[in-house]
């Protein structure tokens, strides 16, 4: 175990040095943190790092409210609390009170040293298992070609994008972009060249959009930027934005070869309009469409008085380099 560290509460300055002492002699911590108050506790945790809280509990406790709270946090609740005791009475009220181990201050320091090495090894396994957890929820919400988020992290979040901004009355907006002729890059260039591509344009989407917006790849060679408390015209921005970085995309690739486009369709919300988010994406996904059927490399945004059937391409009509969506 590396880079441990103990966080020390007692009210009375000379117990606090006696447990910093008792610590120090098990040889298990690579730091031993006196706090001032249980407040300083929280302040800690907000942001630092600990794995075992050591409280020098007096006989007639005060008000241990800072257990509940700390036993509440979902992050914290598993973390090792010990309670030192003077008396055997006290030792009994540490395991009531919520201590995950209750010892005599007087404790033989080698068994002191098991129980707090026991200890450490349990929240250690806990640590592993919550970041073995949070490594597969994320891998189930992330497109593993792009990067980006998949159709569930979509999903999820355009929920919540619409949630949040009917209670706001703030618009939301929604980019679907597609790459233009990606099928006919694929036939000529291969299907790994192709996932080079989509890798490249999905780094563009990122670097394109701001850190509340919500990249995902929606299928294929597809994708989808949730833009929560944006208008129309700030979508348009983005979407600009967009066009500029996938074309640095396109003139980086090897001479010759086919350039690299997206279309993009948009669509907004506001304040006259409480639509559900599948009636935002049919709306976006036809302003795509008329974007592809106005000549693609272009952005169109979908309006309320303008209907945007989709358009039917044959290969007699399709001009150079059309046969792809």
């Amino acid at each position: 175990m590396t880079n441990t560290t103990a966080l020390i509460i007692a009210n009375d300055k000379n117990k606090k040095e006696q447990l910093v002492d008792h610590l120090s002699a098990t040889g298990l911590f690579q730091q031993i943190k006196p706090l001032k108050s249980t407040s300083a506790l929280f302040h800690h945790l907000k942001s630092k790092r600990a794995d075992m809280v050591c409280w020098a509990i007096e006989k007639q406790p005060r008000k241990v409210d800072w257990i509940n709270k700390l036993h509440s946090d979902e992050k914290w609740h598993d973390l090792p609390l010990i309670a030192f005791a003077e008396d055997q009475q006290s030792v009994i009220n540490g395991f009531q009170l919520g201590a995950s181990d209750s010892v005599r201050v007087e404790i033989d320091p080698t068994e002191l040293s098991a129980r707090m090495h026991r200890h450490l090894e349990r929240w250690q396994r806990l640590l592993e298992l919550r970041q073995s957890k949070e490594q597969l929820q994320k891998m189930a919400l992330t497109d593993p070609l792009t990067k980006l988020g998949n159709r569930a992290t979509f999903d999820i979040n355009i929920k919540q994008a619409a949630a949040s901004s009917q209670r706001s009355g703030i618009p939301y907006s929604l980019l679907m972009i597609d790459l233009d002729h990606f099928k006919l890059f694929n036939d000529n260039y291969g299907h790994q060249t192709g996932d080079t591509v989509l890798r490249s344009v999905a780094d563009s989407l990122k670097v394109s959009a701001r850190d509340a917006d919500i990249c995902c790849r929606y299928g294929g060679e597809e994708f989808a930027i949730i833009l929560p408390d944006t208008t129309a015209h700030n979508a348009e921005v983005l979407a600009e934005r967009i066009h500029r970085n996938v074309s640095r995309v396109s003139r980086a690739q090897p001479a010759g070869r086919m350039p690299i486009t997206v279309s993009i369709g948009i669509s907004c919300t506001n304040r006259l309009r409480d639509i559900h988010p599948t009636q935002l994406i049919e709306e976006a996904d036809q302003a795509l469409y008329l974007a592809k059927a106005n000549g693609r490399n272009r952005t169109e945004t979908w309006k309320a008085d303008v209907i945007t059937p989709r358009p039917s391409f044959s290969y007699e009509q399709a001009p150079q380099f059309a046969f792809g969506t």
